[in-house]
């Protein structure tokens, strides 16, 4: 071994031994080595883990009794789980166990799991130290139909582990970064299915020494399947599938393939061709480090060696709007004209069909729509309005006698459960079946055995497949919701069939060695209707459904274009708002030139001396005196003036002493006036000059031209007086 053997990085490790001796016989076998401390002296400490669940809806089942994840806790001295004992002391919900056959320091729901969020907290002991572990678990379910969407993206250099540990930065958060910012979709919308270890292209020999961690690491796989609604598969495997160099350049995640289609170079025996499927196994793909755990849903992309003599082929002819890819042989077609249809398969097939409530339903497809000759596989998924019923979901056979001669198969609904028929063999699930839920069965021939599967559920039974290459196909069907009622002796044919059509509900996603059935493709049907199941079937029309939209990727400039326009239009607004709070303190700051006024005395004129309104004041109050004196004090100071004397004492008041005496006059009387105070008139800046007043006339009244009171006003206005105070002549 050329590596470093640590604590950190290679404390468990497996060598493989050849052994030979003289006379050739030899044996292989493998020895595990475990690095541990020197001492075991080390106690233990509280510790914290998250651990995350997903599973497809009706496989809760196969969670209950499974590893979950480690039950962490601080411990210098972790090489051996075993030798702690574990024990669950309390949940927030549901039953759980850490201490059950083969866990080993795991945790594990004895009880069903539902989506919701979970509290547990274990006690670890060791020797003389106690600690308490806490688990967070977050359990989501999703629909089948995810699965089958769902696109994949292979990375190097990352161990699935790696990927999720806390202590190497969460690289799944950034690959959910990047995968979001390549399809132009929000990270949201990236929903995570599972992370699984790829088979490596290099081929090691087992005999030789195990590299060191480092480069095996660099030489790792790691596929990530993944979720991204309102986008095609293929369309999205494509983007990605251009854009590899991206994530080296921009994330530091070297990506090497998208969509890898495993029947690449694979080689199938003599008789059969490959044919690629993906399938739900039934227990759940664990991925655990010591802080958190993702238990996602067990998807196998795998190589199928059909039957070579399949009648199930792709079409003939392809739209011309339909692409192949190179990279991996797969092929997309926009479908444009049948998305009411959808979800719609590669091909535009329209993959559900629906049976009214009015019973008689059926639909009856080609022969050539699937095959049994094995090796084969079919699936198909279905789901029944409540109340659930007797009924026939699919028969393949002949329409014409005698049918003992051909391997026919049949599944119907008895007794609230599965039935199958392959030819005269019955086989019963045994499995109460729920109204309103979607259930996916699968069933593959390999030689004469049937392996079938019910959701998380497994089967096989024994058959003898006796269906010859030669047979006719134009006298075999495939019927769907059962068989025609009127005018047909198709069901005498099968006297076994309990209930022939009486099925009430949806069938999606038939599919065989590779193809799905199209669903519009009917050759005869009644009560019965092509395109989307309802969601009125499964009680789950919560929010408007989406339809299934082959997205078309918005060039990146587009989106460049859109923020710089968005970010003119902000810079606009924000200088115009500047300006506005600028011009605010501004004038803020030249009525602080009056900090002892009254807000509500001042007076702001805009009109430039009266000149636009002559009629909101009157004039003559400019014009009158403030104090006017009798025409006997006048006469009698003329007199004085003429004789050579000056009056002393009679001079008129100046106007502030005048205006504080009425002031405090109104103040003493007894009658409440209102409180008169003096106005201040805004500020009108330095060096303001006096307004037009040409509006301001003489009056032509006699009254008005008596200028005698000038008398009053002392010697020095004496001769403007005499100018103006006199007579006329």
């Amino acid at each position: 071994y050329n590596g470093i053997l640590n604590r950190t990085q290679t404390k468990n490790i497996t060598v493989s031994i050849n052994a030979s001796d003289v006379q050739g016989v030899s044996q292989v076998w493998s020895i595990p080595i475990i690095v541990r401390p020197t001492t075991n002296n080390y106690g233990l400490a509280d510790g914290y883990k998250t651990i995350s669940v997903l599973y497809v809806n009706g496989y809760n089942n196969a969670l209950t009794n499974q590893a979950l994840g480690s039950i962490h806790v601080n411990d210098l001295d972790d090489w051996s789980r075993a030798t702690n004992s574990y024990q669950v002391i309390s949940s927030t919900a549901g039953t759980f166990t850490a201490n059950g056959s083969g866990l080993n320091g795991y945790l594990a729901a004895s009880s069903t799991l539902y989506p919701g969020s979970y509290t547990v907290q274990t006690r670890v002991v060791k020797n003389s130290f106690t600690a308490t572990g806490t688990v967070d678990l977050d359990v989501q379910s999703v629909d089948s139909e995810f699965v089958r969407q769902a696109a994949t993206i292979r990375i190097q250099s990352e161990y699935p582990e790696s990927l999720i540990d806390p202590t190497f930065g969460r690289r799944i958060n950034t690959l959910r970064s990047a995968l979001a910012q390549i399809l132009i979709v929000t990270v949201d919308t990236i929903q995570i299915l599972t992370i699984r270890s790829a088979p490596s292209t290099q081929i090691m020999n087992p005999l030789l020494p195990p590299l060191p961690f480092d480069q095996q690491k660099q030489q790792a796989l790691t596929d990530v399947i993944f979720y991204v609604p309102n986008m095609a598969k293929e369309l999205i495997e494509n983007t990605l599938n251009t854009n590899l160099a991206l994530f080296l350049s921009r994330y530091g995640i070297r990506a090497t393939a998208s969509g890898p289609n495993p029947c690449t170079n694979y080689g199938c025996p003599t008789g059969t061709t490959c044919r690629y499927d993906r399938t739900i196994q039934p227990l759940p793909y664990l991925v655990d480090t010591n802080l958190t755990s993702f238990v996602g849903i067990n998807i196998l992309d795998s190589a199928d060696c059909v039957n070579s003599s399949t009648s199930v082929q792709p079409p003939s002819s392809l739209a011309a709007d339909c692409i192949t890819y190179s990279y991996n042989n797969s092929t997309y077609c926009p479908c444009t004209a049948l998305q009411s249809y959808a979800p719609l398969g590669p091909y535009c097939e329209v993959l559900g069909r629906t049976f009214n409530a009015n019973g008689g339903g059926y639909a009856s497809f080609s022969g050539s729509a699937i095959s049994n000759l094995s090796p084969t596989r079919f699936s198909f998924d279905f789901a029944s309005r409540s109340p659930l019923r007797n009924g026939l979901l699919l028969l393949y056979g002949k329409n014409t006698p005698s049918v003992d001669d051909y391997f026919w198969t049949a599944i119907e609904i008895y007794n609230s459960q599965l039935r199958f028929h392959f030819g005269e063999t019955i086989s019963d699930t045994n499995r109460a079946l729920n109204a309103s839920t979607w259930y996916h069965v699968e069933y593959q021939f390999v030689g004469n055995t049937v392996l079938v599967s019910v959701n998380d559920c497994l089967y096989s039974s024994n058959v003898s497949n006796t269906t010859s290459t030669a047979y006719d196909p134009n006298v075999v069907q495939l019927y769907l919701g059962g068989l025609p009622a009127i005018g047909s002796t198709i069901s005498d044919l099968y006297p076994s069939l309990m209930t022939v059509n009486t099925f009430n509900g949806c069938i999606r996603n038939v599919h065989s060695n590779g193809f799905y059935v199209d669903m519009s493709k009917a050759q005869t049907s009644t009560n019965s209707d092509y395109g989307q199941c309802s969601c009125t079937i499964t009680n789950s029309c919560t929010t408007a459904v989406q339809p299934f939209i082959n997205s078309v990727i918005v060039p990146w400039y587009t989106w460049l274009i859109i923020a710089l326009v968005l970010l003119i239009l902000a810079t606009i607004i924000a200088l115009g708002l500047l300006t506005c709070v600028r011009k605010r303190q501004q004038k803020k700051t030249l009525m602080s030139l009056y900090p002892d006024d009254i807000r509500e005395n001042i007076i702001d004129y805009k009109e430039t001396a009266g000149e636009e309104d002559h009629s909101a004041y009157n004039l003559g109050v400019l014009k009158k005196p403030v104090y006017a004196p009798t025409d006997d004090e006048i006469m009698s100071r003329m007199s004085m003036q003429n004789m050579g004397f000056t009056p002393m004492s009679n001079r008129r008041p100046s106007l502030g002493i005048y205006i504080e005496d009425k002031l405090i006059e109104q103040q003493a009387t007894t009658i409440p006036y209102a409180n008169d105070s003096q106005l201040h008139y805004t500020y009108e800046g330095e060096g303001s000059i006096v307004s037009d007043l040409s509006s301001i006339q003489s009056n032509e009244s006699i009254d008005e031209h008596d200028y005698r009171f000038l008398y009053s006003w002392g010697p020095k206005f004496s001769r403007l007086a005499d100018l103006y105070g006199g007579d006329d002549d």
